[in-house]
């Protein structure tokens, strides 16, 4: 058949502009809400929602190309080709359809970080790429035995569950199967886990081989090949996907920061975080009214989520605002939550966190804390503290700091003394 009636007569060429159509109209804030400017990798992850619609509509167009192939008593003819040969011809327009679908949900997720994504990542690509070959041969297999009314509908339904319905299990590894964790790719601190792509690719991998087979001769020995294939690759990826929990992220290697140690404390920041210079400036300005109060100031601050030795870590994302930088820097010097807390079940002291972070924040700041961004009890204990003279908040700092360190040691929660 030549290719331009291939084109013409395959339910791919429709399914193509109503999944372009649906990602930019329907799914476009899904895709562009959640994006890091600037950063690559995050547009790529947040394309990865249009998975399971673009894995649907290969499989139920699949679906509908064996029902038409069935319908048309092409495999009773004596057809020169094999039975492989007759059905990969009608599905690379269909597996073409999922990935210019793709393409499609890259394109304005892209457009929305403002660049393009990077090679480091091409392996997410590959897993998607697989993901909708797997899924099209399955819908194939699915079409062919089937009713031919029911077969679309049923592929269709079928490809979204197998693909969404993974992410809201309690067992976590089988979504990695799928890629269900690649949603969460990529913070500024972050990128995709080269196990999670590991993973995605070889149950992939193994499924499309076992349909192939079952595909290319339809026997009992075929579908035991096929069964243990995609046993096997479960049994292999399970384990493996097993320590990601419900992320596929990993830290980002931290010898990317963009370092200012020209003056202490010393500031470590990811190059995509905006106005860099200003954060550094307003970020040092804080950690000095801090340290006049008798705070005690880190000496080096990064962006990393593994802070190396004699670092802090600085938890701002990619876009921070300056009146935000004082909460979170005073929440990057609160004291840890001690080790016997999370072994006796037993932490007298976790009522004051809220407060001094409010109160730390209040003198980073020289305002009083909001109540947006703490309760409306920790920003008003911590209004009544700053009213004090400085060396009466320091004693009301200095006694849950304390209390903090340990887990039964009561905190001061009122004001009462704080002047004495």
């Amino acid at each position: 058949m030549r290719t331009r009636t291939l084109i013409r007569s395959s339910s791919a060429t429709a399914m193509f502009f109503l999944l372009a159509a649906y990602l930019l109209f329907l799914l476009g804030d899904a895709l562009t809400l959640s994006v890091t400017r600037g950063y690559g990798p995050s547009a790529l992850g947040q394309a990865s929602s249009a998975l399971p619609f673009a894995a649907a509509a290969c499989a139920g167009s699949a679906a509908w190309e064996a029902a038409r192939l069935r319908r048309g008593r092409v495999f009773e003819q004596a057809p020169v080709r094999g039975r492989l040969g007759i059905a990969l011809p009608v599905l690379v327009p269909v597996w073409l359809m999922g990935v210019g679908g793709m393409a499609v949900a890259v394109a304005v997720s892209s457009t929305a970080a403002g660049v393009v994504p990077p090679l480091s990542h091409a392996g997410m690509l590959l897993a998607h790429g697989l993901l909708l070959a797997a899924n099209t041969l399955a819908g194939y297999l699915l079409g062919s035995r089937l009713p031919g009314l029911a077969a679309a509908p049923v592929g269709l339904l079928a490809g979204f569950v197998l693909m969404g319905f993974p992410v809201s299990w309690d067992t976590p590894w089988p979504q990695q199967l799928v890629a269900g964790g690649f949603g969460d790719c990529c913070s500024v601190d972050a990128v995709i886990s080269r196990r999670a792509v590991g993973v995605a690719v070889l149950f992939a991998g193994a499924a499309c081989l076992a349909a192939l087979a079952v595909i290319h001769r339809a026997t009992r020995g075929s579908a035991a090949l096929a069964a243990v294939l995609v046993c096997g690759a479960v049994a292999v990826a399970a384990p493996v996907a097993e320590p990601l929990g419900y992320s596929s992220v990993a830290a980002r290697d931290a010898s990317e920061l963009v370092c200012d140690a020209r003056q202490l404390p010393r500031i470590c920041l990811w190059p995509e975080t905006a106005d860099r210079e200003g954060v550094v400036r307003q970020t040092r300005a804080y950690a000095a009214r801090m340290a006049e109060a008798g705070l005690p100031v880190p000496d080096a601050l990064t962006q990393s989520r593994r802070p190396g030795p004699g670092e802090t870590g600085f938890g701002i994302n990619a876009a921070p605002r300056h009146e935000d930088l004082a909460a979170n820097l005073a929440h990057a010097v609160m004291p840890p939550v001690p080790e016997c807390a999370r072994t006796a079940g037993r932490f007298d002291a976790l009522p004051a966190r809220g407060p001094v972070e409010a109160w730390i924040t209040g003198v980073a700041a020289q305002s009083p804390p909001r109540e947006g961004r703490f309760t409306p009890d920790d920003a008003a204990l911590a209004r009544k503290v700053l009213e004090q003279p400085r060396e009466a908040q320091l004693a009301w700092y200095e006694a849950n700091r304390r209390a903090l360190t340990a887990c039964d040691l009561p905190p001061r929660l009122d004001t009462a003394g704080v002047g004495r």
